[in-house]
C-alpha cells in the first residue's frame, strides 16, 4: 500500500514540475518580448497611403451589334442568320473597321417557345441571336458604322463603351503621383512624431480602371410599320463623344520604423 501512495505522489510531482516549466517559459517569452518592445528592438512599422489620378480621352469606342431571327426550322433561321449577319460585316468593314476589330461574341441557336391556352406552353419553330463585338478607333466613324450596321439588318446594339487601349500609360502617371503622395505623407508622420523611417518594406497598388459607358443603350430598330406596310428605314448617324476616362491608382506604403 505504501509503495502505491509514493508512485501516485511521483505523478502529481512530475504533473506540478511540468505546469511550473511551461508558466516559466511563457513568462519568460513575455517579458523578453517586453524588454524588446522598450528598447527599439522589436520591429516597428508604419503604412501610409497615397491616391493618383489622370484623365485621359478614351481611343477606342466599343460596341456590340447583333441580330435575332426567328423561323419555322433550324436551317432557315441559321441560313438567315448568317445572310444578314455576313452583310453586316460587311457593312462595318466598309466604313473603315479593320477585320481584327470585328469579333464574333455570341451565337445562340434554340428553340423557340410560345404559350396558348389551349396548348400550354409549345416549340413554335427555332431562333438565332447572334452577336459581333466591333471596336471602333475613329470616333467620327461611330455614327457611320452604326447606321451602316441597322440598315445591313442589324436589329440590336448594347451601346457605346469608351475605353483606352492601352491604359497602362495613364496608370504610370497616375501611379506616380499617388506614390508621391504616399511619400510625402509618411515624411510629414515622421516629421511630426519624431519617429525615423527606415527602409520601405511593403507596397501595395490598387486601381478602379474598367472602362465605362458614356453612351446610353442604344436600340437599332432597321424597320418600321407605316399602316402594315413593312418599310426599311436609313437611320441619321448620330454625333458621339468621348469625354474624358478618369484613371485613378491607389498604393500602400510600409516602412520600417528606426
Amino acid at each position: 500500500m505504501a509503495k502505491e501512495k509514493f508512485d501516485l505522489s511521483n505523478r502529481v510531482f512530475a504533473l506540478v514540475t511540468a505546469i511550473v516549466v511551461g508558466l516559466v517559459i511563457y513568462w519568460g517569452f513575455s517579458i523578453y518580448d517586453m524588454w524588446a518592445v522598450n528598447n527599439g528592438d522589436y520591429p516597428r512599422e508604419i503604412s501610409v497611403e497615397g491616391e493618383g489620378t489622370a484623365y485621359v480621352v478614351p481611343d477606342v469606342a466599343e460596341t456590340s451589334i447583333g441580330i435575332y431571327v426567328q423561323g419555322a426550322t433550324a436551317i432557315d433561321v441559321t441560313e438567315e442568320g448568317t445572310e444578314k449577319m455576313n452583310a453586316i460585316v460587311e457593312a462595318i468593314k466598309e466604313e473603315g473597321v479593320d477585320e481584327e476589330d470585328i469579333q464574333t461574341t455570341d451565337y445562340y441557336l434554340g428553340p423557340n417557345y410560345n404559350w396558348s391556352q389551349e396548348k400550354g406552353s409549345y416549340a413554335d419553330g427555332f431562333y438565332l441571336d447572334q452577336t459581333v463585338e466591333v471596336k471602333i478607333r475613329d470616333f467620327e466613324m461611330v455614327g457611320a458604322v452604326l447606321a451602316a450596321s441597322t440598315d445591313a439588318g442589324a436589329n440590336s446594339n448594347t451601346g457605346i463603351n469608351f475605353v483606352i487601349d492601352d491604359p497602362e500609360v495613364a496608370k504610370e502617371d497616375a501611379r506616380k503621383e499617388a506614390i508621391a503622395q504616399a511619400k510625402e505623407k509618411a515624411g510629414q508622420i515622421a516629421e511630426a512624431s519624431g519617429l525615423k523611417l527606415g527602409k520601405l518594406l511593403n507596397y501595395y497598388e490598387y486601381d478602379d480602371y474598367y472602362g465605362h459607358d458614356d453612351y446610353d443603350s442604344y436600340y437599332a430598330e432597321p424597320y418600321m410599320m407605316d399602316y402594315g406596310v413593312e418599310e426599311a428605314v436609313s437611320l441619321a448617324a448620330p454625333s458621339i463623344e468621348p469625354g474624358q476616362e478618369e484613371v485613378t491608382v491607389s498604393v500602400t506604403l510600409t516602412y520600417r520604423i528606426k
